[in-house]
């Protein structure tokens, strides 16, 4: 099992990605937001080549003040190519933290 943290911004940004040598199983996403106000998630599953916009999975997602949300429902496998990729309503509010295995 492996993590990868990170802190969102409104900037949306690739988190995680599959290669041609590890294909990724997310098994948990957490967005924890640290401030003293609820913000907003989104969170994309994108294929290799396809659009950003029309691959949104959570669209701005609240996040209570000082609370933790939770995806641990869905499981995604990224292929090559594949991306997850996330922002929120105010820089440096979450922080994102994925759990994966490689395959």
């Amino acid at each position: 099992m492996a993590l990868i943290n990170r802190k969102l911004n409104t900037t949306t940004a690739n988190v995680l990605y599959g290669t041609a040598t590890e294909n990724k199983a997310i098994t948990c996403i957490y967005f924890c937001n640290t401030t003293g106000s609820t913000v907003n998630v989104n969170l994309f599953a994108m294929p290799w080549g396809g659009t950003l916009a029309n691959c949104i999975v959570y669209n701005n997602l609240p996040v209570a003040a000082s609370d933790t949300a939770i995806v641990d429902m869905e499981k995604l496998i990224l292929a090559e190519g594949d991306s997850i990729y996330a922002n929120c309503s105010v820089d440096n509010a979450i922080a994102m933290t994925v759990s994966y295995v490689g395959i």
